[in-house]
């Protein structure tokens, strides 16, 4: 099982929710339907596990990040910025994943589908979170 897929994925879910306006587990639903869904089951697991995971837990991930961002409040950042908050922060707050795992994943994401300073952004506020 590659768990840099599903993360990639995952990000992909959360920012089409994002986008649509729409809670995580609903978006799942949806796109466990697609033919291009996920077909290793690790994975698959892996994904419905942290979207519903981040559906139960969304009012804490949200105060989390909304308190450790300053001079900005979730609702204006950018959806690719607030997905790849929403996953990190999920699993830093909920999963025993490594920080420096799950910062080093993010960082990388963020690299390839934000802009120049979505990684510092995402770092430094995961930064804050971590430093608490």
């Amino acid at each position: 099982m590659s768990r840099k897929v599903a993360r990639e994925e995952l990000f992909k879910l959360v920012f089409e929710s994002e986008l649509k306006e729409e809670n995580t587990k609903e978006t799942l639903e949806n796109y466990l339907k697609r033919d291009e869904a996920l077909t290793n089951e690790n994975e698959l697991k892996f994904i419905k596990k942290y979207m519903n995971g981040m559906a139960i837990n969304n009012d804490r991930i949200l105060k989390t990040i909304n308190d450790n961002i300053t001079g900005w409040s979730f609702e204006r950042i950018g959806n690719v910025e607030k997905s790849l908050l929403k996953c990190s922060v999920y699993e830093l707050l909920c999963e025993t994943t490594p920080h420096e795992i799950v910062v080093n994943e993010v960082v990388e994401l963020a690299k390839l589908y934000g802009d120049e300073k979505t990684s510092e952004f995402v770092n430094g506020i995961l930064a804050k979170i971590i430093n608490k």
